[in-house]
């Protein structure tokens, strides 16, 4: 049914970043792009029901070296979680770089953020986005 007008494919309509009030946004991402939980204003935060088998920690209570850099070393039996009201600025796997407190972190997952601190880590973090964060 082509009345001679170049026929364009078009993406798929946005989905509406309006969640229901008690729910936050789950982004369900392939493996190239990143972990990440947008919790809406006002929303209960995930962190009032952890997981037992997960590790939450809060940005702001990360520790980083000189260069705003932080290497976390976990298990394989123990995911870790980042609680942060701070923007993603960056995340993939790092090119050859060792950090000023002299870790080599290359081949590990990173994930930077606007403040300015890079954090590391050998297996994938999720990242909860949740604006209500004191």
């Amino acid at each position: 049914m082509n009345d001679g007008k170049p026929v364009v494919d078009m993406p798929p309509a946005p989905v509406s970043a309006e969640a229901a009030a008690d729910q936050g946004l789950l982004l369900d991402v392939e493996q190239d792009r990143l972990p990440l939980v947008i919790i809406e204003p006002g929303a209960p935060s995930p962190v009032e029901d952890p997981d037992a088998d997960s590790v939450l920690l809060e940005l702001d209570d990360l520790l980083p070296d000189p260069e705003g850099e932080v290497v976390l070393f976990t298990g394989d039996d123990v995911s870790v979680n980042i609680l942060t009201k701070e923007t993603i600025t960056g995340f993939g796997v790092a090119d050859e770089h060792v950090t000023a407190s002299g870790v080599d972190v290359t081949g590990l997952n990173f994930y930077s953020f606007e403040g300015g601190m890079t954090v590391y880590s050998s297996s994938d973090v999720l990242i909860i986005n949740d604006p209500n964060v004191s």
